[in-house]
C-alpha cells in the first residue's frame, strides 16, 4: 500500500483517540445506528429499518484542512467521508449536507470520488468514469490510506496515493467532518458489514504549505446531470 508523503514537520493533529468518541457526535433518526471501537477503530454498523443515514461526526468545524485516514469496508457497506458538513433543512431526507468522499462498494467501483447526498436525490460532482487508474486503487475488505485536501475552492483526494479527484467547487466553504452509515431497510442479513476508522488525523494551521502536486487536472462539476445522478422526487399534488 503506497501513502502519500508529506514533511515531517507537518503540524498533524490526532481527531481520534482510539478509546472513545470524544471530539465526535452521533446524529441521525431515533433507531440510531450503532458504533463501536474494535483494536483502535471506529467500527460503524447499519441498523434494520433506519428511515435516515446515520453520521460519525466532529464537534469542530474546519473550513482549510488536510484528511488522511485509514478505512477498511466489508463488501456491502455503503458509506462516505462527509467535508464541511452544514445542517441540512428541517426537512430534508438527511441530517447533513456536505462534499461527500464516495466509498463506492459496487462495481462502477468510484470511491474516491465525490457527490453531493441529499437523501432521497444526489448528484456527482466528479466521477471516476474517465480514471481506470483510479477505479483500481480501492479494494474492499483490505485497510486503505485516503488523503484528502480542502484548501478554498479546491478538493484533491488520494486512495492509496492514487489521485481520484481534482474537484472545484465553492458550494460549501466550512462545516464538520463526519462519516456516513447508509439507512437500512428490513435485511438483517446487511448488518454483518461493517466499515472501520482509524489514524484519523488533520492539519489546519496553514495546510496549503504542505499541499501535495495533483496528476488530474481540476474540473468543475458537470453542468447537466449523468446517468448516475438522482433528481429529487417531484411533490405529491393532492387530489
Amino acid at each position: 500500500m503506497v501513502h502519500a508523503q508529506t514533511p515531517a514537520t507537518a503540524p498533524w493533529v490526532s481527531l481520534f483517540n482510539g478509546k472513545n468518541y470524544t471530539g465526535w457526535n452521533i446524529i441521525g433518526p431515533p433507531n440510531l445506528a450503532p458504533v463501536e471501537i474494535e483494536d483502535g477503530a471506529m467500527l460503524l454498523r447499519q441498523r434494520i429499518n433506519t428511515a435516515e443515514h446515520t453520521f460519525v461526526s466532529s464537534t469542530e468545524k474546519y473550513r482549510d484542512f488536510i484528511l488522511e485516514l485509514d478505512l477498511k469496508d466489508d463488501p456491502g457497506f455503503n458509506s462516505g467521508i462527509l467535508l464541511r458538513c452544514v445542517d441540512a433543512p428541517a426537512d430534508a431526507k438527511v441530517r447533513l449536507n456536505c462534499y461527500q468522499v464516495k466509498i463506492d462498494h459496487t462495481a462502477r467501483a468510484w470511491t474516491g470520488g465525490v457527490f453531493d447526498d441529499f437523501g432521497d436525490s444526489w448528484r456527482w460532482l466528479h466521477d471516476l468514469a474517465d480514471n481506470q487508474a483510479g477505479r483500481a486503487a480501492f479494494k474492499l475488505g483490505e485497510w486503505s490510506h485516503f488523503r484528502i485536501e480542502c484548501i478554498r475552492q479546491t478538493i484533491k483526494v488520494w486512495v492509496n496515493g492514487v489521485p481520484t479527484t481534482h474537484l472545484v467547487d465553492e458550494k460549501y466553504s466550512e462545516g464538520k467532518i463526519a462519516f456516513k452509515i447508509h439507512s437500512l431497510g428490513d435485511r438483517p442479513d446487511d448488518t454483518r458489514n461493517v466499515i472501520r476508522f482509524k489514524n484519523i488525523r488533520i492539519i489546519t494551521e496553514h495546510p496549503e504549505r504542505y499541499a501535495q502536486k495533483m496528476e488530474l487536472p481540476p474540473r468543475r462539476a458537470p453542468v447537466t446531470p449523468g446517468k448516475f445522478d438522482k433528481a429529487k422526487p417531484a411533490p405529491v399534488t393532492p387530489k
